[in-house]
């Protein structure tokens, strides 16, 4: 999920809340592996053509799904968390701007290890 404030003046609550509130929120909702939030730094160029997003911050969340079905169920989680208060969403996220997808994996898991 890629996220901002409302503005320069919620910034700060704004982390405050994903990162000690939101997060653990989401964690909880069946089928959560584990979320990290990152902030998304400006001026580093990845590869020459390659544009960089304009959002401020991004959260990794893994899920178990490895369906459209699958998916489909931990949506319906996600939004009834958030109906019921269980997923709380704050003022100061700038939700007009929240961009994101839900996606299956077609690779295993690769690390240093692998």
């Amino acid at each position: 999920m890629l996220s901002d404030a409302t503005g320069p003046d919620t910034d700060a609550e704004f982390n405050r809340w994903y990162s000690k509130k939101h997060v653990q929120d989401v964690s909880k909702v069946p089928g959560v592996i584990s979320a990290t939030r990152y902030r998304i730094e400006k001026g580093v160029t990845v590869l020459p053509g390659v544009n960089a997003d304009s959002h401020g911050y991004v959260a990794i969340y893994e899920i178990e799904a490895k369906t459209n079905e699958e998916l489909e169920v931990f949506a319906a989680s996600l939004r009834k968390g958030i109906e019921s208060g269980a997923v709380d969403i704050s003022p100061t996220l700038n939700f007009a701007s929240v961009t994101g997808s839900l996606c299956v994996p077609i690779t295993p898991r690769v690390t240093a290890d692998s």
